[in-house]
């Protein structure tokens, strides 16, 4: 369940999907209906629903939009038939008026979430790598904070691993921003006009892709938040996606000795990598902490060995040069940077592009066909163009057509007159390949010097540990849960869940919170407590607390004061 969501920009691969376990627990929440086990944390105003209703919003929205659905929800859950990007839905939400919008103009759609109790903010929720469908699952977390939640489909309808839909440039420049930007201006508007009264507070809360198009429409219009949560963000589109066709291209012919082709190659190295690189922090707890110093120390060769007795954990020479390019930075031969390499301690994510997601499934990783898929459909290159044709020319390619016409990259990085009206808090796992965390610290270290410190506005953690968006290795344990996109449902009750669970819905614990407080109180925020829960049963439905630390403003970061339990957060601190 862990890793229910999909991988973005990223590529992708896995998404939202109920295993025979959430079918089961589905259910069960169908059953609670709107039973929720929090008490709502913030001030509302009453909004009767006598205006739920399709008449209404059809005498209110503008010509060129249709209004395909209005349902006022009393019973805890809402299902949309058909939506294949996002097809997990939200249980235990509260009494509210969702709303299905369709602008047929732009040919694209959104989804709104009203509550019945509003508390006069609006969050916009964001999307996951190429998938298209209106993410409904974190619109119902959302919504638990007492806005008004809006989400857009990003004008197409695919599941994972597809990019064939982006066949038109305005089904790309939808996907970019177009969609989203539409659908946040009208959003608003009606949701004013809906309840009589303004928006007080507007947020953004997003991952992956989610986190581009967060940074995104703050760099196109510096007042459409207040606040933004960025997650991973795959702000770079058009170089992620040449480095991804690269990174294949380093593994071709999957038959070669130096492709890396099992799964437990991977296992075998981040094994070695914790070895090596666990107590490099001065603490040996499983997790690496310092990337940076494991980078500048680590012994690669310690995992060669004889590969007749065991071909699935030893490693070839040929093998250990393959990663060696994999933990450099893609630069061409000219000397450009294109991509920040992979870090140490990000090994088992490898897998999400070397490794096929469903056995004999050619879509869904590197090597076989999503690789390739960016440079046939939104470069124009046509449905036969191979990976193994790639050179250093498909990144001029990407980076003219994404200037000239699609604008997908969030590149910008003085974020001029968003300083004097908004917040950012940003964060990246250090255990993340999906989107290189590397590439992350990039955005941040360029926004610095643009703009000098930034401190007053803009925020940056990293979390160690933690893969893309969310989660840890089974054999890492790092404490990662901050209530950001798409979280809270990794952890039961799942489809009802939403910010930081077992009591720890507070600005302490919760970035989203934590952001509002900075944003509406001026709080600022110099730490945020991540937690990591067990099991208690084979039914995954019970949790309890293992280990809380606090994550700290880049570039500090968290130290233990040698005496206390290093599980609780109280033993450590900020240096």
């Amino acid at each position: 369940m862990q890793r229910g969501f999909g991988v973005e920009d990223d590529a992708w691969l896995s998404r939202p999907k109920m295993d025979l376990l959430e079918m089961m627990t589905f259910w069960v929440f169908v059953t609670l209906g709107a039973c929720l086990a929090t008490s709502w944390p913030f001030p509302v105003e009453r909004r009767q629903a006598t205006d739920c209703s399709l008449s209404y919003f059809t005498s209110i929205v503008p010509a060129g939009v249709r209004v395909e659905r209005v349902q006022h929800v009393t019973t805890g859950f809402f299902v949309e038939i058909g939506n294949i990007g996002y097809p997990t839905f939200p249980t235990g939400i509260p009494e509210l008026c969702a709303v299905i919008l369709n602008n047929v103009t732009s040919n694209y759609r959104f989804g709104m979430f009203l509550p019945d109790d509003w508390n006069s903010r609006f969050l916009t929720v964001g999307s996951y790598a190429f998938l298209g469908g209106i993410n409904w699952l974190e619109m119902g977390v959302g919504v638990k904070y007492g806005g008004v939640a809006l989400s857009t489909d990003t004008g197409h309808s695919s599941g994972a691993g597809d990019i064939s839909w982006a066949d038109t440039t305005q089904k790309q420049v939808n996907w970019a921003y177009q969609a989203l930007q539409g659908s946040i201006n009208l959003g608003k508007i009606l949701a004013e006009t809906y309840y009589g009264q303004q928006i007080t507070y507007s947020y953004y809360s997003g991952c992956s892709t989610g986190g581009r198009q967060g940074l995104k429409h703050i760099q196109l219009d510096p007042n459409v938040f207040d606040g933004a949560l960025i997650g991973a963000p795959a702000w770079d589109t058009k170089h992620l996606m040449p480095w991804l066709s690269k990174l294949a291209t380093w593994n071709l012919p999957e038959s070669a000795p130096y492709s890396l082709n099992n799964a437990g190659l991977f296992s075998r190295l981040q094994a070695e990598v914790l070895k090596q690189c666990d107590s490099l922090d001065g603490v040996e707890d499983n997790i690496i902490s310092s990337p940076s110093a494991c980078r500048q120390q680590f012994d690669i060769t310690k995992i060669r060995c004889d590969i007749s007795s065991n071909k699935t954990s030893c490693w070839t020479k040929a093998q250990t040069e393959t990663a060696v390019k994999m933990y450099t930075d893609y630069v061409t031969s000219d000397g450009k940077l294109v991509y920040k390499g992979s870090e140490y301690g990000s090994e088992l994510e490898w897998a999400t592009y070397l490794l096929p997601a469903v056995a004999n499934d050619d879509s869904q990783n590197v090597r076989r066909n999503f690789d390739g898929q960016y440079e046939r459909y939104f470069m124009d290159y046509g449905t036969g163009w191979q990976t193994t044709s790639y050179n250093d020319s498909v990144v001029r390619d990407a980076e003219a057509r994404d200037e000239r016409i699609v604008q997908a990259t969030a590149d910008q990085f003085d974020l001029g007159a968003f300083r004097n009206r908004g917040k950012i808090i940003m964060y990246g796992g250090l255990a993340d390949n999906v989107v290189p965390v590397q590439h992350t610290t990039y955005y941040y270290n360029r926004t610095v010097e643009a703009m000098g410190d930034i401190g007053d506005f803009f925020r940056y953690f990293q979390i160690p540990g933690m893969r893309h968006c969310w989660g840890t290795p089974d054999n890492v344990k790092a404490p990662w849960m901050i209530g950001s996109a798409g979280q809270s449902v990794q952890r039961p009750p799942y489809a009802s869940a939403w910010s930081v669970p077992l009591g720890f819905n507070d600005a302490r614990h919760d970035a989203l919170l934590a952001l509002m407080n900075w944003v509406e109180k001026g709080q600022e925020v110099s730490q945020i407590i991540a937690s990591e829960f067990n099991f208690t049963d084979v039914t995954m439905q019970n949790i309890v607390l293992y280990r809380q630390r606090p994550l700290c403003v880049y570039p500090k970061t968290a130290k233990w004061n040698g005496k206390g339990n290093q599980n609780d957060a109280a033993s450590w601190s900020c240096c």
